[in-house]
């Protein structure tokens, strides 16, 4: 370490967290100043919430998260006074806060915010959560940004900007965008100000839009850039998508895939990655016509439905029939309310061209193991099929609780289950792997 030059340690305490890399000061002399010279301020306390959570009385979150928000909030003001008289500091590269806190300490946030600005942050990232016994809250008192926290000098280095549980309107949403030139990756999550949202002819290549209950109208065109786009919001009265050449990965959330389809229909036959988040099937319809989906080499879908397994396969097969380039598929399912017995009509095989399938929830059922004998046994180029049986969380968690034992030694029961009776049962063309 002796041989490195200062920018050299300067990178290497820049990978850092603050609270690490300020700890770096005690180790010598020359060490002592070197993290005021960062310009990754990322300010996640990811871990003490994880610990509060994991609490055995939710209740005890409440009382103890009030002297903790008092900590935080001390810790990055502490941080940015040192760093705002050392006259040597100039330039943020990342401004990151993620924390349990919401408009009752405005005043700290406002300050963060100018402090980035003023250092023309170019990435900008505000993970607020509002947690109440622990659990995941979109409330009203959420803390709130406008045009009055922006310099648009400053905003002509903005490169990313992702808020969670921030409200922010779409004109101010518009507002940013046409003073933001570099500005290529937005994400607005569990915002309930947000209820219109106008993108056009923005330079974003990314554009994620989660959990914003109240948002009912959305106008996406001549996005030039834009890549990637996820939309995953309860309902919307207008969408409208047109004129992206470049967006080949796509999420969205939907009640019925054909409606789904008619919306994407500008950009379907270039997508390569498509996410769907079914809240809830169709009702029963055997083999459903979809549109082809040329370029598609990955496929995910989120399922949360308390239909019959096999109405689900019925959907599955249909989608691969109309994707010739898919390689990937991915499911991620919550399958409470199904049957543990399929329905008796058969499901025609496919000729797609899927090399591996992975399915995350996995719980060793009768149903789950039709669904895994069913690829291995149709679809002609697989090669591997991954089966996770962690319990997937459809609704949005801010932070994963740690694992009580009944719960690892459920897992563990189902990993046993699907060695022992579904591994013997996957030719040996196909690789068979349990997480």
């Amino acid at each position: 370490m002796s041989e490195l030059t200062g920018d050299i340690l300067v990178k290497i305490v820049s990978l850092l967290p603050v609270k690490e890399a300020a700890a770096t000061s005690i180790l010598s002399k020359r060490w002592r100043f070197i993290w005021t010279f960062t310009k990754n301020l990322n300010f996640d306390a990811e871990q003490t919430l994880t610990d509060l959570l994991n609490l055995p009385n939710p209740q005890d979150y409440d009382r103890l998260i009030i002297h903790e928000r008092l900590k935080y909030i001390h810790g990055v003001n502490s941080v940015i006074t040192q760093l705002s008289k050392n006259n040597m500091f100039g330039g943020i590269d990342r401004f990151r806060i993620k924390f349990d806190l919401c408009g009752r300490f405005s005043s700290d946030i406002d300050n963060w915010i100018e402090f980035a600005m003023k250092n023309r942050v170019q990435i900008l990232e505000l993970e607020l959560f509002e947690l109440n016994s622990g659990r995941f809250m979109v409330g009203s008192n959420c803390y709130g940004l406008s045009k009055k926290h922006f310099d648009p000098v400053a905003l002509k280095s903005l490169k990313v900007l992702h808020l969670t549980s921030v409200n922010i309107s779409g004109k101010v949403v518009e507002w940013l965008l046409s003073n933001c030139p570099l500005l290529e990756s937005l994400q607005v999550v569990d915002s309930l100000k947000l209820t219109k949202l106008r993108i056009l002819g923005a330079p974003l290549k990314h554009l994620e839009i989660r959990g914003c209950i109240n948002i009912k109208n959305v106008e996406i065109c001549d996005a030039q850039n834009l890549v990637s786009l996820y939309y995953l919001c309860f309902g919307y009265d207008q969408f409208l998508l047109r004129n992206v050449p470049k967006l080949i990965s796509v999420g969205f959330k939907g009640e019925h895939l054909g409606g789904t389809f008619t919306l994407l229909s500008s950009c379907l036959s270039q997508l390569q990655i498509l996410h769907l988040d079914l809240i809830q099937l169709q009702k029963h319809l055997r083999n459903p016509i979809y549109p082809m989906l040329r370029n598609l080499k990955q496929l995910k879908l989120t399922v949360f439905a308390s239909e019959n397994l096999n109405l689900l396969l019925s959907r599955i097969t249909s989608l691969l029939n109309v994707s010739p380039c898919l390689q990937r598929l991915e499911l991620m399912i919550s399958l409470k309310g199904y049957y543990d017995e399929m329905c008796e009509f058969l499901i025609e095989p496919t000729n797609c061209p899927l090399k591996e399938v992975e399915i995350l929830g996995y719980s060793g059922t009768p149903n789950h193991d039709q669904l895994i004998t069913y690829f291995a046994e149709n679809l002609v180029a697989l090669q591997k099929i991954v089966v996770n049986p962690s319990t997937f969380q459809y609704y949005h968690l801010a932070f994963k609780p740690n694992k009580d034992i009944e719960t690892i030694k459920k897992e563990e029961k189902v990993r046993d289950h699907a060695m022992q009776h579904i591994k013997g049962k996957i030719p040996t063309t196909i690789e068979f792997v349990c997480l």
